[in-house]
């Protein structure tokens, strides 16, 4: 029975150090490539891509198996396989999504000057006052102190009886604010992502340093986000992140660079204004009013 028991857990530690993402093989995979590259981001994108293949290869090897009669093995086979393929896939377009996002803050992506309703508030009153005329999905509740009290989402009204409508209080039905994934603006959107579960419907609320709210973050804003990340101006030399921190071996070093005895890149005039700001005296317009869907 013992050396049942220790065949098995050799066997199972042989197959989870397969070079594979989710298994963690594919870990050290991701590793090696990463300090071979250094670029975090290709490295993940191969380790989770090789788990993939692996995934359709086991998948492969168990209808082989079905069709010469080893039933079980097969099935057990083309089910591993399939669990491979979907989370090496999940991680995949979890990390393409993390380095789209990498760098912008909850500001940047918020719904500000959301349109709020009271916590005293009925179903009703805000069907006919909110719902009806507003193409949004998300209402947080505001008490008489200007505090966030509560996230009413269109789903919790419709699980709201017709006949209760005119008596139930939008405060009864609110996701109170414990359960609320909250942010202040300057906060990175990648952490937020995270947090972003449970009764709110993949909501968030933003938050000043007083606790008043500022703006919603909705999964269309996120979706408007991603669509729209490769638009926005970024500076002309990637900012370092992760294992691009480390130094260069030596004899490596970007022509042009400091070390390269290169040129140095041309900085603003003193007194002048940044490239891509506001000039001298000038004021940077506030970012317009966007509807939360």
């Amino acid at each position: 029975m013992f050396g049942y028991l220790a065949a098995v857990n050799v066997l199972l530690a042989v197959f989870n150090l397969v070079p594979a993402a989710p298994l963690d093989g594919g870990r050290v995979l991701r590793a090696f490539l990463w300090a071979r590259w250094h670029d975090r981001l290709r490295a993940a994108v191969a380790a989770a891509r090789a788990g993939r293949v692996f995934g359709y290869l086991l998948i492969a090897i168990g209808f082989l198996n079905l069709v010469s009669g080893l039933s079980l093995q097969g099935f057990w086979l083309a089910l591993i396989g399939l669990f491979l393929v979907n989370a090496a896939t999940a991680e995949e377009q979890q990390t393409q999504i993390d380095a789209a996002l990498h760098g912008i803050t909850v500001g940047e992506v918020m719904s500000r000057d959301p349109v709020v309703a009271h916590p005293d508030e009925t179903v009703a009153g805000l069907v006919d006052r909110l719902v009806l005329r507003h193409h949004l999905s998300t209402y947080p509740l505001r008490d008489d102190d200007g505090r966030f009290s509560g996230l009413v989402t269109l789903g919790r009204v419709r699980r709201v009886p017709p006949d209760d409508r005119a008596i139930t209080r939008l405060r009864k039905i609110a996701c109170p604010p414990s359960d609320v994934p909250t942010a202040r603006p300057g906060d990175q959107l990648t952490e937020l992502l995270q947090r972003m579960s449970g009764c709110t419907d993949g909501r968030a609320v933003v938050l000043d340093d007083d606790g008043h709210l500022v703006g919603l973050v909705t999964p269309t804003d996120i979706s408007r986000t991603i669509q729209t990340v490769d638009l926005r101006a970024r500076e002309p030399y990637r900012t370092p992140r992760g294992a691009d921190l480390a130094p260069p071996p030596p004899g490596d070093r970007t022509p042009g660079g400091p070390s390269s005895g290169g040129p140095a890149p041309s900085g603003p005039a003193p007194g002048g204004p940044a490239p891509g700001g506001p000039a001298p005296g000038g004021t940077v317009p506030p970012a317009g009013r966007r509807d939360a869907a």
